[in-house]
């Protein structure tokens, strides 16, 4: 579906047609006095995102507070309007937005074309965002009216529009972030969105309260109130669902949700994605400079146990950095590309002789701390001890793991790749972009000259045929030079009341209840 975009938005590029003019749909419901209690994994670093780095502990209380240019439809994997209701691309690489004309901040303030401006600008300057603002040419981007921006990126980009429906794009007004106090007040007592719920209180590491938003230009949400719980144990998180003192639980331990199928009190919620869980190497330093030592991991896992097991069968598998669902991913077969995503203890082995420790190795991974990864890091370990390499897993808090990797402290780390632009995914293999700038990556210092000018190509083309060419030819390389390990694609998993309906999936894979209610 995604190239089927892809192809749209390249037709409208070329007949410079108008774009995003599908209708809010009717309220389902009567909005009620209710309270949506959500079960959330972690404390937030911020409630105000254009000044700190993109963390999954943050999304649940943005997607409510913050409203996007454009929204994301994920059953039609589409983008419609939202604070936009209809762009025009005037060129490549210049979008025209029209604005909404009555949308206000949560302290009342209009919302309006320099405040997309000054948005960018403020989270361009602020350097945490870097992989979602470093797009724009802010200097060819402007104002022409209250109700008009012209949006300018640095290059043509076929998922810009993909880019801007994301949770980390969410606008701030201007003059509420000025009236309360700034940027460094808004991280605490945020007033300047225009999202469906206003801030209430924030009890640090408790709970965040939030209030319907009674000025919201779109439907009037359904809860009068929502309460986002911390609860770090995801086994804890389902057993208060079971218990029906949360409605929601976000993140849930896989293996609990397993066990809940069939129970009639509780909806799974199971979204197929784009993302991919990875075991990024640092191919930096020892042990993994060494191209030999890296296809002898990568052989050496067992793949379909894994998944099984560890993420109790949610998911797919992939014989590519690409997942499945990804609109470049070509199998090996069909991409005529050899592969080393797959068990093969005999020529794990062959490759680790071949290597600089044909006796062995050791070497720490480190994952931000949750079931599923903690029980993926035991059975890699246990797996590539069968060839003569230790694995020493270093759990840590999600708040600090990307503090981590960014500064490339570490020898290997999994993560979950979440964007569905490839030409993103492939910036992790990328030796020219640091990893503070990539928040991780693989440090492939010795990635040859040929797939970075294939990236370069391949992230501007908007033919898709010689896109997919091109992705053809960037997965035959880094498939081959195994900078990077995918473990499995993940589905989108949470679990609530079998009466709560209007969960979606964001651009991103995130779970968003912004727009949740309960059937009457």
């Amino acid at each position: 579906m995604k190239k089927c975009m892809a192809i749209l938005l390249a037709a409208a590029m070329t007949a410079g047609m108008l774009l995003g003019t599908a209708s809010v749909s009717a309220a389902e419901y009567t909005p009620s006095d209710e309270t949506l209690v959500v079960a959330h994994k972690g404390n937030p670093t911020s409630l105000f995102h254009p000044t700190v780095s993109a963390v999954s502990v943050n999304t649940p209380v943005s997607e409510t507070l913050y409203d996007r240019l454009v929204s994301y439809d994920a059953e039609s994997d589409t983008v419609g309007p939202m604070l936009a209701t209809e762009w025009e691309y005037i060129d490549d690489t210049h979008v025209r937005f029209t604005l909404r004309d009555d949308v206000t901040s949560h302290a009342g303030d209009p919302f309006t074309a320099s405040d997309v401006l000054y948005t960018i600008k403020l989270a361009i300057d602020s350097g945490a965002l870097s992989n979602y603002y470093g797009m724009f040419n802010y200097d060819e981007c402007k104002a022409e009216d209250d109700h008009t921006v012209i949006l300018a990126t640095n290059t043509a980009d076929p998922y810009f529009l993909y880019t801007l429906s994301n949770v980390p794009l969410g606008m701030v007004v201007e003059a509420s972030v000025e009236a309360g106090g700034g940027p460094e007040a808004q991280a605490l007592n945020p007033t300047a969105g225009t999202g469906p719920y206003k801030f209430v209180e924030w009890s640090d590491g408790s709970y965040i309260k939030l209030e319907r938003n009674e000025d919201y230009w779109g439907e009037t949400p359904y809860y009068k109130e929502v309460e986002i719980r911390i609860i770090g144990d995801a086994a804890a998180r389902i057993m208060n669902l079971e218990s029906h003192d949360v409605n929601i639980a976000l993140d849930p331990d896989n293996v609990q949700v397993a066990e809940l199928e069939g129970n009639p009190d509780v909806s799974i919620i199971n979204y197929p994605t784009s993302n991919s869980t990875n075991m990024q190497l640092n191919c930096s330093k020892e042990p993994f400079n060494d191209e030999h030592a890296r296809k002898a991991v990568a052989l050496a896992l067992n793949y379909e146990a894994n998944l099984a097991i560890a993420a109790s069968g949610y998911g797919v598998l992939s014989d590519s950095f690409l997942p499945p669902a990804s609109s470049r991913y070509i199998s090996a077969e069909d991409g005529g590309y050899t592969s080393y995503y797959h068990n093969d203890l005999e020529a794990a082995k062959e490759e680790l002789a071949q290597s600089a420790y044909p006796d062995g190795f050791s070497f720490e991974l480190l994952y931000a701390e949750a079931p599923t990864f903690n029980s993926y890091s035991e059975m890699i370990q246990n797996q590539l001890s069968q060839i003569g390499i230790t694995v020493t897993p270093v759990p840590v808090a999600s708040s600090e793991f990307y503090d981590i990797i960014s500064a490339g402290n570490f020898d290997a780390h999994i993560v979950n790749c979440a964007n569905p632009d490839p030409a993103i995914i492939f910036r992790y293999f990328d030796s020219r972009i640091d990893f503070q700038t990539m928040r991780g990556g693989c440090g492939w210092v010795d990635a040859p000259q040929e797939l970075l000018d294939l990236m370069d190509q391949a992230k501007v083309e908007l033919d898709p045929d010689k896109s997919m060419e091109l992705y053809k030819q960037i997965q035959t390389i880094v498939n081959g030079g195994v900078p990077t390990i995918p473990l499995y694609s993940p589905n989108k998993v949470c679990a609530a009341d079998s009466n709560i309906q209007g969960i979606t999936l964001t651009e991103f894979c995130d779970i968003d209840f912004s727009k949740a209610y309960k059937a009457e």
